[in-house]
């Protein structure tokens, strides 16, 4: 009798590993049953699979010695426990040490204890969202949180989104932590500058006055250049602003103004950073022979976005190709069946 369960229990933790635990699913009727209440089986099933834990007898699942072993493999386990094992703070406290996510399925005893609820904040401050009302709105706790992860804030009493303290430890751990704030703080200019700081999309959240402020749309873009997006009209023609986003990011370009896209200096700055940035100047930049051939120089494929023109100039194409074989593809026809431009993809791709 032990043998056949022995053999049972290795046939179905084979497929169980092979076939992923929707095979686990005793309503299928893959297995007997009373395997599901056999703790030695289901100990080795969830080292195969953590999520089958879900499918363990009603007894298992009220075993602590059982569970702790369990937990000790997944945190995954926790979710599962009986309501009465939920209510052991020794056992909440093992799977907190594991992993503080489980600390929202915690009962409401343990998420308004203070030790408890802090060693989950300590491991992340986002797990703010499932402590008591009481801690989101301490200072010191939820200044812990924010700290250690700056989305926290949304988490926080509302009071405190509206404390300069916490906002500016939030945005300083996460700038894009702005977007919970209290809104008078957005027009915070000192706030503000931190958050654009310390992430680039910050600046959408920021006030539109803020928008338009050049010492906070120049740090935004200092630390991304892909911020001018979020930026003022009138930010996105300054000529300053667009040569220090367009050095740091390959894609900011596309976002100014048309005047800028046109401007030869920043389409040389913009095609040196990145070839392919050339499809989002202007035509004329597209036709300029200079512009284009420091794009290709970078980028064999920003041919691609070359002018008609210059896609049928040879030198041009030349040095497209010696990038990038495949750039062949994008001059004009006339050079496609050109014996030189053949002869030289042909060495180049061996």
């Amino acid at each position: 009798m032990i043998e056949e369960m022995n053999k049972e229990m290795t046939k179905v933790l084979r497929s169980l590993k092979s076939e992923g635990h929707w095979y686990f699913d005793p309503d299928v009727g893959n297995f007997d049953k009373e395997l599901l209440n056999n703790s030695e089986f289901m100990f080795n099933a969830v080292l195969v699979d953590n999520w089958v834990i879900e499918y363990a007898h009603p007894d298992l699942l009220n075993d602590k010695d059982f569970i702790r072993k369990c937990l000790a493999v997944s945190h995954i386990v926790y979710e599962h426990i009986s309501d009465e094992l939920k209510e052991d703070r020794e056992l909440a406290l093992f799977a907190l040490e594991k992993d503080a996510s489980v600390i929202s399925y915690f009962i409401d005893d343990f998420k308004s204890e203070r030790e408890i609820a802090k060693k989950a904040i300590l491991q992340n401050g986002a797990f703010l969202e499932y402590v008591d009302e009481d801690l989101q709105s301490d200072k010191d706790f939820v200044m812990a949180a924010v700290k250690r992860c700056g989305h926290a804030v949304q988490y926080a009493d509302e009071d405190l989104r509206c404390d300069r303290d916490i906002v500016l430890a939030a945005v300083s751990q996460d700038g894009d932590a702005l977007e919970y704030v209290d809104e008078e703080l957005r027009g915070d200019k000192e706030i503000v500058i931190k958050a654009v700081s310390r992430g680039y999309r910050a600046l959408q959240y920021a006030d539109a006055e803020l928008q338009d402020d050049l010492d906070v749309v120049m740090a935004a873009v200092m630390y991304d250049g892909d911020a001018i997006e979020y930026a003022s009209k009138k930010m996105k023609s300054n000529k300053e602003i667009a040569m220090t986003a367009v050095t740091i990011s390959s894609r900011a370009i596309e976002h100014f103004d048309k005047s800028i896209r046109n401007d030869k200096d920043i389409a040389i700055a913009a095609v040196i950073r990145n070839g392919r940035s050339l499809q989002y100047l202007s035509k004329e930049m597209r036709n300029d022979r200079d512009v284009v051939k420091l794009a290709v120089v970078d980028t064999g494929s920003a041919l691609e976005y070359a002018s008609k023109e210059l896609r049928a100039d040879k030198e041009i194409v030349f040095i497209a190709i010696s990038n990038d074989y495949d750039a062949l593809d994008y001059a004009d026809k006339s050079l496609k069946s050109d014996e030189m431009m053949l002869k030289w993809k042909d060495i180049i791709e061996n």
